[in-house]
């Protein structure tokens, strides 16, 4: 191939990608996970951390002009699951990996190529915004049946230590 037409192929595929990254999919998923700190950019993109999505319009995006929300998308469904429409039919596969990472499994299903392993890091990965907890300390609700003598120890020792119940207990079972 000589180097005209190697140039000539390169500006057509740049023209190509440039048209994609202007599409309205591409451009609010990535303001997106870069508002809420998944992903860097080294161009602007708007800020959209409120923002609902579609898994179509993200897959899309992803498929067709950036790898990386691939490899975050499973992650981000995971920690900001209100954010997403995940139909857990039409999504099946996607579906299954959230799944697998929401019980802390070890193995699971590769996505779009990109293994269970280097998807499992991003649900992990502290974000931008401090309120939104990684998947190791998210709280899990446990009920326990106390007797009332322990109920009332608890409760006094959690006034003086002025921390909540669930402090005492855990610094009881952690120690």
């Amino acid at each position: 191939m000589s180097k005209e037409n190697l140039l000539k192929k390169i500006k057509e595929q740049a023209k190509i990608d440039k048209a994609l990254r202007s599409d309205r999919r591409f451009i609010e998923i990535m303001g997106f996970l870069v508002a809420k700190g998944f992903l860097q950019t080294n161009y602007e993109v708007p800020a959209l951390p409120n923002k609902r999505f579609r898994i179509d319009d993200a897959l899309w995006a992803g498929v067709n002009v950036e790898p990386r929300i691939l490899e975050v998308l499973p992650a981000a469904v995971l920690r900001l699951e209100k954010h997403f429409d995940l139909d857990p039919v039409r999504h099946e596969h996607l579906a299954e990996i959230v799944r697998n990472l929401r019980q802390h499994a070890s193995k699971g299903p590769d996505f779009y190529g990109i293994s269970f392993a280097k998807i499992k890091l991003w649900a992990n990965l502290p974000l931008k915004d401090g309120r939104v907890k990684t998947l190791a300390d998210k709280k899990i609700t446990k009920t326990f049946r106390l007797s009332p003598k322990a109920a009332t120890k608890l409760a006094d020792l959690a006034r003086q230590k002025k921390c909540t119940e669930t402090e005492i207990l855990e610094s009881k079972i952690l120690r």
